[in-house]
């Protein structure tokens, strides 16, 4: 539900909201930026439940590289949808733009945070939060259940003190920084995480009545709906619309997760039926592919030639793309997580980085280091950036192929160790130098230094071996697994 209002705030609602889009509930299917905050509440509540486990080993690494398994596949395949509507001006576009959205960076830049697919910035909250769980579940397994109460409740109280002041001061300026900025979401998230806890350690085993758990789930929610209508439609002096995506309501948002949790009447054995856990599974799909569906869909209906494409669309979009969430779920996402966690699991993660830091210096660095700063390196500019993105997507694909950035290839003999790297390295330097020189025989390029491409491999070659050496010397690898 929370999901489909953000589509609906993306106007895709089409003839279904239409008849229903009137004051109040108009005030409600704004709300989008609200259900945000709740989705963020609820990650941490879910975390709680799955990882807090006082007394067992938190394996880090091994979660890290689980809920990258989670996100991961669909989001980058919604990025390559935007990448297809962006085509005619994907090269025009700053490399630094793009790398911020496929290391799913971009809110912690507020000039990046809306770019590409604008709904994808979450994403870089979520994994933020990510990173931060396990370090805030290593000190909540020493604190007392009142104490994380408190923390949380300062925490957000701070949060939204700092928001409130800058929002009314300096939004017009920094609005994309107040809006998007992974610090100002944190909030929300150790409320749900403390949530977990509490319900975990007492909530659970609290002899609470059905009528006392439906009323606190009823009261939160009508809390809830009330603030967002009055603060949008009646007293907009309160704060509204966007504002309260920074978590103003995530205290009783908690306690209707909690009370929903607590519930063991009919609505909870209701919603956990199959088909309301595979819609509910089937949301993150819904929520990262609808922007780039939306644009595509649209620009095709555009040039259809059909009478009325915006009818059409009115008509056709949402049903379609809860089909179309639905098969990504069950025929795209598991599988392909299932393959990228199987993935993870046999390669150096932190290799492969190093990998990818390793061409971005040279791509960036050679032509600079061969021809100086003056006029003729500015000509040779775009032929820097083609060698980099054809070098970001080609080398490491042949790496993890053929086994370059295996675990076991770090404690390897030095010429086992050596035959893969020379074997990617070659190979993807040949298939870089052809796709340039292809550039250069279209008359894209002025010249084709064929000094670029040999240092280019040679560098590269010694820069990845000294990496593995400098893994197995330091012996800072360590065999990890990703956690089911």
């Amino acid at each position: 539900m929370m999901v489909l209002l953000v589509l609906f705030f993306h106007d895709t609602g089409g003839i279904y909201t239409a008849a229903i889009n009137v004051f109040p509930i108009s005030e409600l299917l704004r709300s989008a930026p609200t259900a945000v905050s709740y989705l963020y509440v609820l990650s941490g509540f879910v975390m709680s439940l799955v990882y807090f486990r006082p007394g067992e080993k938190f394996d880090v690494l091994g979660y890290w590289k689980a809920r990258i398994a989670r996100i991961y596949p669909l989001y980058i395949i919604s990025f390559a949808l935007i990448c297809i509507y962006y085509a005619d001006s994907l090269f025009r576009i700053k490399p630094q733009k793009i790398l911020a959205n496929l290391f799913v960076v971009q809110a912690w830049f507020p000039a990046y945070a809306q770019s590409f697919n604008y709904s994808s910035w979450s994403m870089t909250v979520e994994f933020f939060f990510y990173a931060v769980f396990p370090f805030f579940v290593f000190w909540a397994y020493r604190q007392s259940t009142r104490k994380l109460i408190w923390v949380s409740m300062i925490v957000w109280v701070v949060s939204q003190t700092i928001h409130f002041l800058m929002w009314r001061n300096i939004l017009g300026v920094y609005s994309d920084f107040i809006n998007y900025f992974p610090l100002f979401h944190l909030n929300s998230f150790i409320l749900g995480v403390v949530g977990g806890i509490w319900y975990l350690r007492e909530g659970r085993g609290q002899p609470a009545t059905p009528w006392m758990v439906i009323t606190a789930a009823a009261g939160s929610f009508l809390l809830i709906a009330v603030y967002t209508i009055v603060s949008s439609g009646v007293w907009t002096a309160l704060p509204h619309r966007m504002e309260p995506m920074g978590g103003l309501l995530s205290p009783i948002m908690i306690l209707f997760i909690v009370s929903l949790a607590m519930d063991r009447s009919l609505l909870s054995r209701t919603l956990s039926r199959p088909v309301f856990v595979n819609l509910g599974e089937a949301s993150y799909a819904l929520y990262i592919l609808h922007v780039p569906l939306f644009w595509l869909y649209e620009r095709w209906l555009e040039n259809s030639g059909f009478a009325d494409p915006e009818r059409i669309f009115a008509l056709t979009f949402l049903p379609i793309m809860i089909a179309v969430a639905l098969l990504a779920h069950f025929f795209v996402d598991i599988p392909l997580r299932r393959w990228f966690r199987n993935l993870l699991q046999r390669i150096s993660l932190r290799l492969a980085l190093i990998d990818i830091g390793i061409l971005s210096l040279v791509a960036f660095t050679l032509f600079r280091w061969r021809f100086g700063d003056g006029r003729e390196y500015q000509s040779y500019r775009e032929m820097e950036r083609l060698l980099f993105w054809a070098a970001f997507f080609i080398r490491p694909l042949l790496s993890i192929g053929v086994g370059a950035c295996s675990r076991e290839l770090v404690y390897a003999p030095i010429f086992q160790m050596l035959r893969p790297l020379l074997i990617s390295q070659t190979v993807s330097s040949l298939a870089i130098t052809a796709i340039i020189y292809a550039g250069y025989a279209a008359g894209w390029f002025e010249n084709f230094p064929r000094s670029i491409f040999v240092l280019d491999w040679l560098l590269i070659l010694l820069l990845s071996l000294l990496a593995r050496l400098a893994f197995r010397g330091l012996r800072i690898y360590k065999p990890d697994t990703v956690q089911a």
